[in-house]
Order: structure tokens, then sequence, then C-alpha cells
């Protein structure tokens, strides 16, 4: 389902980018493992996001924000402006772009 869905995912290299993404979306949003399966299954562009440009930032940013951490996941794909609007914060703290 998630390469019918995102067929991109078969050129990401499995070690050294899935399962990074993988581990830090469990770890860090305490994600059991059926609901990341749920989610990637549902979402597979989730796979393809940068975890430096773009997970780590807005997870940090939601933290100091004081927000829900899952705010990361209902607001990846949105462009910095929206995401830190979003989250109350300014542009300029949260930036990822």
């Amino acid at each position: 389902k998630v390469v019918v869905g995102f067929p991109t995912v078969i050129g990401l290299n499995f070690e050294s980018n899935i399962v990074p993404k993988l581990n830090f979306l469990q770890e860090e949003l305490d994600l059991s493992d059926g609901d990341l399966r749920d989610r990637v299954v549902s979402f597979p562009v989730l796979l393809a996001l940068s975890l430096e440009k773009r997970y780590r930032p807005r997870l940090k940013a939601c933290r100091t924000a004081g927000v829900d951490d899952m705010r990361v996941l209902s607001l990846i794909t949105q462009t910095d402006s929206v995401f830190c609007k979003s989250i109350g914060a300014p542009r300029i703290s949260c930036a990822t772009e």
C-alpha cells in the first residue's frame, strides 16, 4: 500500500533514510508499532520528508511553543508560514525551509 500510494519510496535507502525516520517518529512521538504503521500506510509521504530539516526542527518548535507533539504530523506538509502560525510561534523561530 505504501509503494502504491507513494512509488518514490522505492528509491529511498531503507537503513540510512527510512529506519531513522521510523525510529524518530516512534520514539519522539511515543507511537505504538500499530499506530506508526497505520500513519505511514495512510500517508506514505511521511517517509520522504527530511528528518533533520523538517521533523526535528518542527518537533522542537512544537515543544518550545507548548503545543502537542502530534501537531508535527498533522502539519508536516504545510509551509513554514502555515506551520508556525498554526502553533502560534513566530516564523523566524520555527523556520525549516
